[in-house]
């Protein structure tokens, strides 16, 4: 699916549409666009729209689709196979099947083997500070379990192969009657002797040793989106587990932990800091230097800074690739020295009684401080 198509315009919703609201115009969608439909059926339209809804529908896959768009799911995620292996699609779609085929889709006569989804598997990706406000390429390592290539899935061994349960005839399912005071209840339970698999195995794969599936090492290229916070989740759709008897694999989640900043803390997009600055600084006013993650930068202080000012560099914090930037801010602690700290000129003039009044007082004050400050430390 291209980039460039929403999916919530593919589903005619919003953000704030609800989860009723996303199955309901999921639903809507596709009957009108089933392929069995020969009226508006559109085999391409129906599978874009299964996969928004297999996004949207998901809350956890949703919150990612809001905050990074098609960047949340890396690249690779999606056209291997269709949108709808996933099992919860199908039961979705169950009352769609006996509308166009006139049948239910479970079938009659023995029990079709169920379609088992795979299980998801996560990952913990640890990045820097700058790699998770700029972005970056990193590979991973993961094991994942994979259908047993020696007996296709099967877990029994192929010279014997599966044979079809003799207690419920394979369907997985059998039916046991029971007296009570109202009569012969008659209740349908999962088969004991093949567990509601329709088959046994008599001879387990050697390979597999009859679990049916091995596991195997994947090294994936993953592309980390710019603005990645910590402990957000990037989804890979069906690079999991593999699934059973023709089931979707499974999800790979990848946790991302940043590893926290020396000197910045990050609020949303925006970064915060601290820094000290002498008394003198804010009396007086000053210039002086400041890295951002974007590189230095000059502020102005003026004098009369009061303490714990905010200063901020607007469009200098973390920048997503839509456009969407926060700003860099700087709090300015005043460091007030002890008395024992200030030079011997500023405990004279502070203390200086001679003045005529207070006017005069007050300018001449003003006057020798501001000649005090223009000295060089350590003079």
């Amino acid at each position: 699916m291209s980039n460039q198509e929403d999916y919530y315009s593919l589903l005619e919703l919003n953000q704030n549409s609800a989860p009723e609201d996303i199955k309901r115009n999921y639903k809507n969608l596709a009957r009108k666009y089933h392929p069995d439909n020969k009226d508006t059926g559109s085999e391409e339209i129906f599978k874009k729209i299964g996969e928004a809804y297999s996004i949207l529908s998901d809350p956890q896959k949703k919150a990612a689709y809001d905050r990074y768009g098609h960047e949340a799911f890396t690249q690779g995620s999606r056209g291997a196979s269709s949108p709808f292996s996933n099992s919860d699609l199908f039961d979705d779609l169950s009352d769609l099947f006996e509308t166009f085929m006139g049948a239910s889709a479970s079938g009659g006569g023995n029990r079709r083997k169920r379609r088992e989804r795979g299980g998801d598997i996560q990952v913990i990706l640890e990045l820097d500070f700058l790699e998770s406000a700029f972005g970056v390429n990193r590979k991973i390592k993961l094991n994942r379990l994979i259908n047993c290539k020696a007996c296709d899935g099967s877990g029994a061994d192929p010279s014997s192969g599966v044979q079809t349960c003799p207690t419920c005839k394979g369907n997985g399912e059998v039916r046991v009657a029971t007296q009570s005071f109202l009569g012969v209840i008659t209740q349908v339970i999962t088969c004991p002797t093949c567990r509601g698999t329709g088959n046994i195995i008599k001879t387990p794969c050697k390979v597999c040793t009859g679990k049916g599936q091995t596991k195997e090492e994947n090294e994936l290229d993953i592309k980390v989106p710019k603005g990645a916070e910590d402990s957000s989740r990037l989804i890979w759709q069906q690079k999991g587990n593999e699934g059973r008897n023709g089931g979707p694999a499974g999800d790979l989640y990848i946790l991302l932990k940043v590893k926290p900043h020396p000197k910045f803390k990050r609020q949303g997009l925006d970064i915060f800091e601290e820094k000290t600055i002498s008394v003198w600084q804010a009396i007086m006013g000053d210039e002086f230097e400041i890295e951002t993650i974007h590189g230095s930068q000059m502020i102005e202080v003026k004098a009369g800074l009061q303490p714990n000012t905010l200063i901020t560099l607007n469009s200098q914090g973390i920048k997503l690739d839509s456009g969407q930037s926060g700003s860099h801010h700087i709090k300015l602690n005043v460091q007030i020295p002890n008395k024992k700290d200030l030079k011997p000129e500023l405990i004279q003039l502070i203390s200086n009684e001679n003045l005529e009044n207070k006017e005069n007082k007050k300018a001449g004050f003003a006057e020798n401080l501001a000649n005090l400050f223009r000295k060089k430390d350590g003079e």
